[in-house]
């Protein structure tokens, strides 16, 4: 019988458009145009029923707390009004159902006036501000739609909202061509409660920049690694940084984007309807719609849909090449989108498989270095260096492929 995939966290699109036109945007600008046909806003009726089915399948699932992330387009477009009322009937309906909703929100920044920053700490919704580095960088991508950088009013909108008390955190696609010190250092000055790097939209149809055996986007990291592991005590949290070590050493830690676990995401249309993570968008235009609506859906139901399973056990889904790696357990084979080739569809390892490889090597050996020998023998882990994973890769393959031949 298979197992009853679970969701605890719903991406909230409360509004579809956004007043940024960034150039990687995999909503607007990767040749996915679904959200044009969305509602601009998320309807009332959809708001009450996202609530209800969210509740109804944390209850039915025995979760004692569910999280709504505000997300869009730009989810500041859609006005209190509509906060105010997801919030407080998530509130009303979780005393019901003795579940315990908890609330952020991912925002471009732009629209972070005072009155907002106000609410959002009166709400306690935890907050997530897009922004890619120092100015120079981050404007080369993230533009308004008449060409303008973004930076200035991010920033106005970033200290507005430390003024109010919150303490956002800071979401970065990366950049390898940028100078990772000059990065490390904006974010020191800035002083977010986090930082979440993310590598850019790419897949075996459209590659990253760079030849496929570099590690630009690795190096770069490490750089911000070593910088960050040097400090007496680091000044934010770095998610991809934390996984990698928690992993190392046998714990838990939940990221849809490396590592083990489920993935227990949906996301919830301005239109009511649910599907998995959509970034798929970007490898494949309307992969992520799958005619399931909370109007008439349980979330339940919508989980039992091809792609959400597909999505939700990627982390165990692995093809034979990331099966047959040492460090699969750490990685998870990466994110599901970057996996997507026309030819074998997302049965392939990361296109950043390289980038993986010698992040995941280098950070768990610095988090093996702390312990002492005899954890070491009795755990069973060894130092390995990107080198050996790509060897012992290698060999399990071949061996593999005997065995079938015999």
């Amino acid at each position: 019988m298979r197992s009853q995939p679970t969701c605890r966290l719903a991406v909230v699109k409360i509004a579809s458009r956004c007043n940024l036109n960034c150039n990687y945007c995999y909503m607007y600008n990767l040749g996915d145009r679904t959200a044009l046909a969305q509602p601009k806003v998320m309807p009332d009726a959809i708001i009450d029923a996202t609530v209800d089915r969210s509740m109804e399948h944390a209850a039915e699932r025995g979760l004692k707390q569910f999280r709504f992330v505000f997300h869009g387009g730009e989810p500041l477009m859609a006005g209190a009004g509509k906060f105010r009322r997801l919030i407080e009937a998530a509130r009303r309906r979780g005393e019901e159902f003795g579940v315990t909703p908890d609330f952020s929100i991912q925002t471009n920044g732009v629209l972070l006036t005072e009155e907002w920053c106000s609410r959002l700490a009166e709400w306690r919704v935890r907050v997530g501000v897009s922004l890619d580095g120092p100015k120079a960088v981050n404007d080369r991508r993230r533009v308004t739609h008449a060409g303008r950088g973004s930076y200035d009013d991010v920033i106005a909108g970033w200290e507005r909202a430390k003024a109010s008390g919150l303490r956002p955190g800071i979401l970065t696609v990366i950049d390898p061509t940028s100078a990772p010190v000059e990065a490390y250092s904006h974010l020191c000055a800035l002083g977010p409660g986090s930082v979440d790097f993310l590598l850019s939209d790419a897949n075996y149809e459209r590659r990253p920049p760079g030849d496929p055996v570099d590690t630009l986007q690795a190096d770069w990291l490490l750089e911000i690694f070593r910088l960050w592991r040097a400090e007496p005590a680091p000044p934010f949290r770095v998610r991809m940084f934390e996984q990698i070590i928690a992993t190392t050493l046998g714990l838990t830690y939940r990221n849809d984007a490396m590592g083990e676990g489920e993935n227990e995401i949906v996301v919830i249309e301005t239109d009511g309807e649910v599907g998995p993570v959509d970034t798929l968008r970007a490898a494949l235009p309307g992969a992520s719609r799958t005619g399931f609506n909370v109007l008439r859906n349980a979330l339940a139901d919508a989980l039992d849909h091809p792609l959400l399973r597909q999505y939700h056990g990627a982390n165990d889904a692995l093809c034979a090449t990331c099966r047959a790696c040492p460090i699969n357990r750490i990685c998870g084979g990466g994110y599901l989108s970057h996996r997507y080739s026309a030819e074998r569809d997302f049965d392939n390892p990361s296109v950043y498989c390289n980038d993986l490889t010698k992040l995941v090597t280098t950070v768990r050996r610095a988090a093996l270095e702390i312990l002492p020998e005899e954890a070491l023998r009795q755990g069973e882990l060894a130092h390995w260096s990107t080198a050996e994973v790509i060897a012992a890769r290698g060999a399990a393959l071949a061996g593999a492929t005997i065995a079938r031949a015999q």
